[in-house]
């Protein structure tokens, strides 16, 4: 497959007497994942890959902020006015 690599699930090569190919790219942290075979693409579309992957995707795990955190003196005027 060549050209840009788009994110999301992508199914291809299903016609009859080709072997069935599901590829997954998340777009948040490169995570790949290919699956070959009718049956399990089947089974793999199935089972969500895309909310699978999104409970333990690291792009949508944040450090917890410091609540030392100060606002810069500019903004800490504006909002006392």
């Amino acid at each position: 497959m060549t050209g840009p690599w788009l994110s999301g699930l992508h199914i291809r090569r299903m016609a009859k007497g080709q072997t069935p190919i599901a590829d997954y790219l998340c777009g948040a942290c490169g995570h790949h994942e290919r699956v070959t075979g009718r049956a399990r693409v089947a089974d793999y579309v199935r089972a969500n890959p895309a909310t699978d992957h999104r409970a333990t995707c690291p792009a949508n795990h944040q450090a917890p902020q410091d609540e030392s955190v100060r606002l810069p003196d500019r903004a800490l005027k504006c909002a006392l006015n």
